[in-house]
């Protein structure tokens, strides 16, 4: 059977047109979205957003009304492999009888196959994705008994098992100490600097411009995108936010017209 045609293969994620809607409520509304290689990009906007919504669709987890989507060209369902996700701390069931090194094994069943045992081999890149995010000595730890953050990194590990070329986190720093939100970053930086592409809904924008170099700015419709010092000022952050980001724009460096170079640049 023939491949798909690439389409706008020069991407690492293009979505063109995306809508969704719950009972005829739009959540997403003709969403154009785009995010070339290699960068460590950032989508935020207020509650209700569609932040998660979005990278869900992408991830085929979420049928759209209308639109599509392409990973490094081609359809999501063809280029599954290329793709690691984290998805939300809140909405995994922690208390499922299974131990940090088994979470993270289970990254490898894309490329095992459902039927096939993991072994030997597996079990060792399993436990060397953990020895990346410091809890190799947690391995043989119950979920359940791990803090938030420990969850987090352990999350992180699986996705980082995959050897993926896309990796889309939901809120990865939510509810994590100082110390693992800067490991975490560090992890994804990273990543980045690879080759890798790291998309990240993020909630916290006093840390957009330290952590990341290109920006989605997301309220329903997309309001802005493209490199953070272009596109993180004041007039699109209320555009998005409204009322609600009156307590950012008393930060001096928050302008019209930011001076902040970005981190990296599209390679």
């Amino acid at each position: 059977m023939d491949s798909p045609p690439l389409h706008e293969p020069g991407l690492a994620v293009h979505v063109e047109d995306l809508t969704v809607s719950y009972h005829s409520k739009p959540v997403l509304w003709d969403i154009d979205f785009d995010v070339p290689p290699g960068v460590m990009a950032a989508i935020v906007g207020p509650n209700g957003a569609g932040k998660s919504t979005l990278i869900k669709s992408v991830l085929g987890l979420i049928k759209p009304t209308a639109g599509h989507v392409r990973i490094h060209g081609r359809p999501y369902a063809a280029q599954r492999r290329r793709v690691g996700y984290v998805p939300q701390r809140s909405s995994v069931d922690w208390d499922f009888p299974t131990n940090a090194l088994d979470v993270v094994t289970m990254g490898l069943y894309g490329q095992l196959g459902w039927l096939r045992r993991p072994g030997r081999a597996e079990r060792a890149e399993a436990m060397h994705a953990l020895e990346q995010v410091g809890m190799q000595d947690y391995a043989g730890r119950q979920i359940s008994q791990l803090s938030g953050g420990q969850q987090q990194r352990v999350f992180l590990a699986r996705a980082l098992v995959q050897q993926a070329d896309v990796y889309f986190l939901d809120e990865p720093m939510a509810g994590v100490d100082a110390t693992t939100e800067r490991a975490i970053v560090d992890i994804l930086r990273g990543l980045r600097d690879r080759g890798k592409t790291v998309i990240v809904v993020h909630h916290d924008l006093q840390t957009v411009r330290s952590y990341f170099d290109w920006l989605m700015i997301l309220n329903v419709r997309a309001i802005a995108q493209g490199p953070v010092s272009e596109v993180y000022t004041a007039a699109n952050l209320r555009d998005a936010y409204g009322g609600q980001i009156a307590l950012l724009e008393r930060d001096a460096t928050l302008t019209d017209t930011p001076d902040v170079v970005p981190l990296h640049g599209p390679r």
